[in-house]
């Protein structure tokens, strides 16, 4: 059965430019995607580099334990397990990656929901997330997203860094000065799964935290923030 939309929010009618702005992994994604990523291109590229996924994985305890950064993550990740593909391979192999994980092990419902909300409004429809470009740009354009900014990848390095927290922030500003967008004539929706991306949040007119966890369904709205349980149908 459908849900009924919900009236959009006076201050969202009012807006002279609507801009819905959407985090990937978590959010419109029902796992993360960088992970499953690499054993989806090991087993693509080089097959053996799946043997490798262990050293991932203490990578992966090194980052939690404050060793090295997120960017210094990622970007051994990418050459441990897929090597230094041309540009093109990358592309094409991002592009079916993104179309297996829309059909498994899919999409979160509400999030979609909200989605259909927005594209009726007629708002202009972003992707920001700090998975790679390469692949996210396959989900934004499955999902009718016009823009996307996302974590770049040029073969050996992250130009500009992980995007991600603050840095995401500052990229979206910088959308919004290209685009001669004027924030004060507009109303900004984001919707993010990631108490990482409180500045954009705090930043939107419409902050909508996606959570199926009590404890993080407090803590979001202490900070005035909508809150929606991504997998609720009905």
């Amino acid at each position: 059965m459908s849900e009924m939309l919900a009236p959009l929010p006076l201050a969202w009618q009012r807006g002279n430019v609507r801009i819905a702005i959407y985090d990937l992994d978590r959010t419109l994604t029902r796992q993360p995607t960088f992970t499953p990523f690499l054993a989806f291109g090991a087993r693509r590229l080089a097959p053996w580099r799946l043997a490798l996924m262990p050293v991932w994985v203490l990578a992966m305890i090194g980052y939690r334990a404050g060793l090295y950064s997120r960017t210094a993550l990622k970007r051994f990740g990418m050459k441990l397990m897929t090597g230094s593909p041309a540009r093109e391979t990358l592309s094409s192999l991002g592009d079916r990656y993104a179309q297996a994980r829309i059909e498994n092990p899919g999409l979160m419902p509400h999030t979609l929901r909200l989605l259909e909300e927005d594209r009726k409004a007629d708002a202009r429809l972003m992707i920001a997330t700090a998975a790679f470009g390469f692949y996210a740009s396959g989900f934004a354009e499955r999902l009718g997203f016009a823009h996307l900014i996302a974590t770049e990848w040029d073969g050996s390095d992250i130009p500009g860094g992980n995007c991600y927290g603050e840095t995401k922030k500052a990229r979206v500003l910088a959308w919004f000065a290209d685009q001669g967008i004027d924030r004060e004539h507009a109303t900004v929706r984001f919707v993010s799964d990631s108490f990482a991306d409180a500045p954009l949040l705090d930043w939107a007119d419409e902050p909508v935290f996606v959570t199926t966890s009590k404890r993080e369904t407090a803590r979001a709205e202490v900070r005035g923030w909508r809150v929606i349980d991504p997998l609720s149908v009905g």
